[in-house]
């Protein structure tokens, strides 16, 4: 995918800016996201060596994208900026706005949930019974609107399950159901990507960070030796050693139709 994107002829390239800038039509500027995506890959790569391991390189080119998207949708051509440099902002705001965000609550609020156990267990032990709202708010130093207003941010931030909300019986009297399950007959099946990421995940297990990237990208992603060696700061022969050095480990754990099930 990624050598085919970067193939593209320029004059092409620019002709596809002119129609999208004239017309803004979605399929157009859906065409460009597509020649760019190798910039997403390249930004994800690079962040998945940094970032911890629960955090996958798929779901950081999912935000990468929305930033991709928006930088598509900005850009003007009459400037001088090339739209690799304009949009490298772009993409990394929307994945840092997108870490932000697995994070609800804020650091104002963890110290006050902080401080509040504190105060709590203090005055529990001093009166010997539990203390009241008023009482932990005064210990604070705060208001008790203040002390109300950041326990309501506070609950905010809780997870609540769906597992633990009430199940109602349906009208056809078939037992409990849950009304917030509604299908979607023409969404893919999930269940494909799934079994997918589970196959490379025990496919890969026991590799480095490192290799599973070169795994990721030359037969998830299609991009070449080269282009893995730009992404990961290596030479290409570097990047062919590894692969080579994978195969010939999967394989002798895995057997020899590992590749046919591995691309698949």
């Amino acid at each position: 995918m990624g050598a085919r994107q970067m193939s593209a002829k320029p004059k092409a390239i620019d002709q596809q800016w002119k129609k999208y800038i004239k017309q803004r039509k979605v399929q157009q500027r859906n065409d460009l996201v597509v020649h760019y995506s190798h910039l997403v890959h390249t930004h994800a790569a690079r962040l998945s060596r940094k970032l911890p391991a629960q955090i996958s390189y798929d779901e950081i080119c999912s935000a990468a994208f929305d930033g991709l998207i928006e930088a598509v949708e900005a850009y003007d051509p009459t400037h001088k900026a090339k739209f690799e440099t304009f949009c490298q902002q772009r993409i990394s705001g929307a994945v840092m706005d997108w870490l932000r965000g697995l994070d609800p609550q804020s650091r104002t609020v963890r110290t006050f949930e902080k401080k509040r156990l504190q105060a709590r267990e203090m005055l529990d032990a001093q009166n010997g019974r539990p203390p009241t709202q008023e009482e932990v708010a005064s210990r604070m130093g705060v208001t008790n609107s203040r002390y109300e207003h950041l326990c309501r941010l506070s609950q905010l931030g809780k997870e609540v399950h769906f597992s633990a909300m009430e199940p109602q019986n349906d009208t056809n009297g078939r037992g409990p159901s849950r009304t917030w399950d509604v299908g979607d007959n023409e969404a893919d099946d999930p269940s494909a990507s799934v079994s997918r990421e589970m196959l490379t995940e025990y496919i890969t297990r026991g590799l480095s960070r490192e290799e599973r990237l070169v795994l990721v990208l030359y037969y998830y992603e299609e991009l070449t030796m080269s282009e893995i060696g730009s992404v990961l700061k290596l030479s290409e022969s570097r990047v062919s050693q590894i692969h080579k050095d994978i195969l010939q480990r999967l394989r002798q754990r895995f057997g020899r139709t590992l590749c046919e099930e591995l691309v698949a």
